[in-house]
């Protein structure tokens, strides 16, 4: 099997790791490399995830945003929706058991930088600030920037945003887009459950929300089917330049977030998750979920460019769908 540069990235993260626990605490060697690539990697099993840095050897600890369906939810103590049936695979790849809570945001992504859970899940985007004080996987898909807005209200570029009440939840990357938008009166919330409550009582005129919440929302809640979603234009290269903050308005990489010290365990994710955009594992469960699934797997060549050099090597390539990583 020709080797790729992620699983490459994968085994010398695992080599590094081992090398400093040898030298530093005096402990055993952790083995030799037994094979490549994501087999190799799901056929370790529960040995290998002793030594993936996570809080307890065996076990996974997972944190997600509350009111994040369809992305992630609990149901019967087991992760649901799209990333959470996709996350139930790759740990059972790995040989992990899964124990999931759900918070706030802003909870989850202190809860992970601080070490108290091994990973947060549920439509995070990569942005370099998280990359520094945490590991970022490499994406599981691509999404969109949507706003869901009162009827009439027309909310698809920058500049119609200008005068408009728009909310976003606290420590989002659109939260961060709203709040660098000129002219725009933004306003922050803890969950989307309030902001939702906000813009169906016409306190607000729009949210900067993720896609797939957006729409399931809208199609699941009576109070909201009158409500409109709709597609941003991404800034142009200029305006982001200008404003990077309006970044968040283009289509961003949805990754899942490790702790420092549990870095090999997103490693090892990698060399799962990267597989299934050839595998199309990932692509049914996608479209299961009502999604787009080319539209969710493509990459565009700004999705390895923003990465390299920040939290990536140069050989690095963002993984997209039908071509080989």
């Amino acid at each position: 099997m020709t080797r790729t540069p992620n699983a490459v990235r994968s085994r010398r993260l695992v080599a590094a790791a081992c090398l400093t626990l040898t030298t530093t605490l005096g402990l055993a060697a952790c083995g030799s490399d037994a094979g490549s690539g994501p087999a190799a990697d799901a056929g370790s099993g529960t040995a290998a995830a002793e030594d993936l840095g996570v809080n307890k050897a065996g076990q996974v600890s997972v944190g997600f945003m509350n009111g994040l369906m369809p992305y992630v939810g609990l149901e019967k103590g087991a992760l649901t929706g799209v990333e959470g049936e996709l996350f139930t695979l790759a740990a059972k790849d790995l040989g992990l058991e899964v124990q999931a809570q759900g918070m706030e945001f802003s909870a989850m992504i202190a809860g992970v930088q601080a070490g108290r859970y091994d990973i947060g899940i549920g439509g995070i985007s990569w942005t370099k600030d998280r990359s520094q004080v945490g590991v970022m996987s490499d994406p599981i898909y691509y999404s969109p920037a949507l706003m869901l807005t009162r009827p009439g209200v027309k909310a698809t570029s920058v500049t119609e945003l200008k005068g408009l009440n728009v909310g976003a939840v606290t420590g989002s990357i659109n939260d961060e887009a709203v709040r660098a938008t000129p002219g725009v009166k933004a306003r922050t919330y803890p969950a989307w459950a309030q902001a939702i409550s906000d813009l169906a009582a016409g306190r607000l005129d729009a949210i900067n929300i993720d896609p797939l919440t957006a729409v399931y929302l809208r199609d699941t809640r009576p109070d909201l089917k009158n409500l409109e979603v709709q597609t941003m234009t991404p800034p142009t290269d200029e305006e982001v330049a200008a404003n990077p903050g309006l970044q968040g308005f283009r289509p961003y990489q949805v990754v899942w977030y490790c702790s420092k010290k549990a870095e090999k365990l997103c490693a090892k994710l990698d060399g799962v998750t990267n597989g299934w955009f050839t595998s199309k594992a990932s692509g049914e469960v996608l479209t299961k979920w009502g999604v787009n699934a080319t539209d969710f797997l493509t990459a565009t060549p700004e999705m390895t460019t923003v990465r390299k050099g920040v939290d990536r090597p140069d050989t690095w390539t963002a993984p997209t769908a039908g071509e080989g990583q």
